[in-house]
């Protein structure tokens, strides 16, 4: 199983600047606010969505805030939920006030229907032919009256029609928005929220779900590759590897995409052979592997995986089981190796590197 790939491409010999300092410079230039919301969609822009970074081209210079967040609502990125959710909880409100107005007409203009009504009977019963007589000139006021009912009748309805689509486009835009929560933009693959929520079950029921293997690769020479090309030039090299990972493993088994260039897989009811031997079969697939960049193909063995393992026999929680699978990864790309697996010795490592951290 390889590590590194044999030799880098001049591409990759440039320096490039980290993404941090790239999305200060791209707001800088554009003159874009430097919001949360706005890095979250420039580092998108940056980082293999394509979509995104071909929109905001197409706003020009100095873009204005509205149209910015526009472009994330219709990408549905994950800091932009907010605002998805208070517009629509904003439009639901309005509708909502619409339809009560309409009723409240409605119900105005039938009291006056029944106290009409209740007038011209209480004549007819004091005075019979009086009240027939006076039935004559009252009759066409209270048709005016029931035609005007009928008529708020048919455009309540209209109306009511069109709102019950405007709530459903509603309905649709918040489950988009749940959706963009938990899932990778790039190749629909679960991300780290979803990750951890599936963990959180696993965790909830550890006898049922049985031991499982949580594996973390890192897809070497990727993040390096891309940032010194055009943002979105990795793009289909990503949903490449996300193709790959996806027939990987089974269908209970979780893939998930948890950085540009972190790939996951949460494997259930495995032994630590198993867990090993489909990381080694993994990193054998992508090394044989040539994969599309713009109009070229970046050849078999240029990308390489490393990896992490934990076992959810040796974590107490989710976020445990994340962190050792992390520090796994850290121990094999900093020594060289392909594969390591959570142990004591990783750990011990793990607890001095931070020491040392904590010290300088």
């Amino acid at each position: 199983m390889n590590s590194k790939a044999s030799t880098a491409s001049k591409d990759t010999q440039q320096a490039v600047p980290p993404i941090a300092a790239r999305i200060a410079q791209l707001m800088a230039n554009l003159g874009i606010a430097a919001l949360p919301r706005n890095y979250e969609l420039l580092f998108e822009a940056l980082n293999g969505n394509a979509g995104v970074a071909r929109e905001i081209a197409a706003l020009g210079k100095t873009p204005d805030q509205l149209s910015l967040d526009a472009i994330a609502l219709r990408h549905a990125l994950p800091s932009h939920n907010a605002l998805a959710a208070g517009k629509a909880a904003d439009d639901a409100v309005r509708v909502l006030c619409e339809i009560a107005k309409t009723a409240e007409e409605s119900q105005r203009q039938r009291a006056v229907a029944v106290q009409e009504l209740e007038e011209i009977a209480a004549r007819m019963k004091r005075d019979p032919v009086l009240g027939i007589s006076d039935f004559a000139s009252d009759a066409t006021r209270l048709l005016s009256l029931m035609q005007d009912i009928l008529g708020t009748d048919r455009m309540a309805s209209a109306r009511i029609g069109d709102l019950q689509s405007h709530l459903d486009s509603l309905r649709s835009g918040l489950v988009t928005s749940r959706e963009a929560l938990t899932h990778d933009a790039v190749t629909g693959l679960a991300n780290k929220a979803a990750l951890l929520s599936h963990l959180n079950g696993i965790f909830d029921d550890k006898a049922a779900a049985g031991t499982c293997a949580l594996l973390v690769f890192r897809v070497e020479q990727l993040r390096e590759f891309a940032e010194s090309h055009a943002a979105g030039a990795d793009e289909k090299t990503v949903k490449r590897l996300a193709t790959l990972f996806r027939q990987s493993v089974k269908k209970n088994d979780l893939v998930a995409r948890t950085g540009p260039d972190l790939f996951c897989l949460l494997l259930s009811d495995v032994t630590r052979e198993i867990a090993t031997g489909i990381a080694r079969r993994m990193a054998d697939k992508v090394a044989d592997t040539p994969f599309p960049f713009l109009d070229r193909e970046l050849p078999a063995g240029f990308l390489t995986l490393t990896a992490g393992l934990s076992m959810t026999d040796s974590a107490k929680t989710p976020v445990m089981l994340c962190e050792q699978a992390d520090q796994a990864l850290a121990y094999a790309s900093e020594t060289g190796m392909a594969l390591r697996i959570y142990s004591a010795e990783v750990a011990e490592r793990a607890g001095r590197t931070y020491r040392g951290g904590a010290a300088a």
